[in-house]
């Protein structure tokens, strides 16, 4: 019996390594995360509307005609360069929650947690503008925030959906896949 247990363990994690390995990579300068199979990703964001202090990333989405899309981008705050989340104790973890809450006060923010890539955290949070329903995520490393917005939306990106717990279970599986460029 332990024999079989331990074949089926061994085929459920060679499966496991074989699906991750079929699935699609976000590669930037700064990070990669990976994605499920079919999924689309760009790092052409020319036609982004320039932003002061803002480096668009990319942007990845599912090709489904109602799925999540997802936008990475880096902002350098002068002013926290001294702040590192893949270290940070207890109390430097519970302020940076609390900065990005109040960052977030117009959109009604409620904080859904951290998820955890190796050592990094990235802090989660569910939020609604004018556009919809979105999930921001972001981790911060000596005054770099690599940012994530997910929304969920059609093809066209012209109507937003509400983010299901299904969803946000995605997001936070590819977010669990972030990995530093070294």
């Amino acid at each position: 019996m332990k024999r079989f247990i331990i074949l089926v363990l061994a085929i459920a994690v060679f499966t496991a390594a074989f699906a991750t390995a079929e699935g699609v990579e976000f590669r930037t300068a700064y990070f990669t995360l990976q994605l499920p199979e079919g999924w689309e990703t760009s790092t052409d964001m020319d036609d982004m509307e320039e932003t002061e202090g803002v480096e668009w990333l990319g942007l990845f989405a599912d090709s489904a005609d109602i799925g999540l899309v997802g936008i990475a981008y880096l902002v350098h705050y002068e002013n926290l360069e001294d702040i590192s989340l893949w270290n940070a104790d207890d109390e430097t973890m519970e302020a940076y929650k609390e900065a990005i809450l109040e960052d977030f006060e117009d959109d009604d923010p409620e904080l859904i947690g951290t998820v955890t890539a190796g050592k990094i955290p990235l802090i989660v949070v569910r939020a609604a503008d004018e556009d919809g329903e979105y999930i921001y995520a972001d981790t911060m490393t000596n005054g770099y925030a690599i940012q994530f917005r997910f929304m969920v939306t059609d093809p066209e990106g012209e109507e937003q959906y509400p983010v299901t717990d299904g969803y946000l279970a995605r997001i936070e599986e590819i977010l669990a896949t972030f990995t530093p460029v070294t």
